[in-house]
Formats: C-alpha cells, structure tokens, sequence
C-alpha cells in the first residue's frame, strides 16, 4: 500500500501520527524523570525536543 502512496501524503502522515505521539512520549518522560529526581540537563533536554516538535506541528 505505501508503494502507491505520493510523498506529500506520507509526509503528511508522518507529521499527523508521529510527531504528535513523539510529543507526548517525551513529555510524559520528562514528567517522569522530573518527578524521581528533580529539575536537571535531561529534563530541560526533552523539554526543548518537545519545543521543537511543538514548532514543527505549528503549535505553541
């Protein structure tokens, strides 16, 4: 089936199912580590990924 499928779709595909479940995996891991040890470099690294994966989906 993904053979006959144009790249414009499949791109659209991408950015409609898996940047939006990547954005929650990385928030709610960060929610996660935040929680068990506190603020530290790994945290504010996930966050800013989700920042980014915000500005690729167009929201804030």
């Amino acid at each position: 089936m993904w053979l006959f499928l144009r790249r414009r779709l499949i791109w659209w595909v991408v950015l409609a199912i898996a940047v939006p479940l990547l954005d929650y995996l990385l928030g709610k891991v960060s929610d996660e580590l935040r929680a068990r040890k506190g603020e530290s470099g790994v945290t504010r690294g996930l966050d800013m990924a989700r920042s980014g994966l915000r500005t690729v989906r167009g929201k804030r």
